[in-house]
């Protein structure tokens, strides 16, 4: 009984210590090293839009090529008129396509732009609504482009 104790604990250690070996050599670095900083910013931030009623319509979905991407804005339900909409797209696995749109204003609360996406993948799209230089929020999004 000893022997079998002995063994079972001999593999556990090993388990762990090789286990802690690739989780060091490995690591990725999805720890955020000023996480409390950005935290705070973030909940800033939702409080704000919250405060102003602020929603941001989903594109449709993207697809190869060209595409027109319309974004719907509101504040407590009324078209928002003023502000800085800027559309983000990038690819996750390439970075080298990164691109960021300004929107225009098409009609009160309707902000458009064009993003090109060059190849299959899953893409990445963030709007950010700015107000007199200051972030009022941000929206993320991601597609499967087939």
């Amino acid at each position: 009984m000893k022997i079998t104790l002995s063994i079972i604990y001999a593999c556990f250690f090993t388990a762990m210590a090789c286990g802690l070996f690739v989780a060091y050599k490995y690591a990725d670095g999805l720890v955020e090293s000023n996480y409390y900083d950005n935290s705070t910013h973030y909940f800033q931030t939702k409080a704000l839009e919250e405060k102003l009623g602020i929603a941001l319509s989903q594109p449709d979905s993207l697809k190869l090529g060209s595409n027109a991407i319309q974004i719907r804005a509101t504040s407590h339900g009324q078209p928002l008129e003023t502000g800085d909409l800027s559309l983000f797209i990038g690819n996750l696995s390439n970075t080298r396509y990164d691109s960021t749109m300004t929107m225009r204003q098409l009609a009160p609360g309707i902000y458009q732009t064009t993003a090109t996406i060059p190849f299959k993948g899953v893409w990445f799209a963030r709007i950010d609504l700015k107000q007199q230089q200051q972030l009022i929020t941000t929206k993320k999004w991601f597609f499967n482009v087939r």
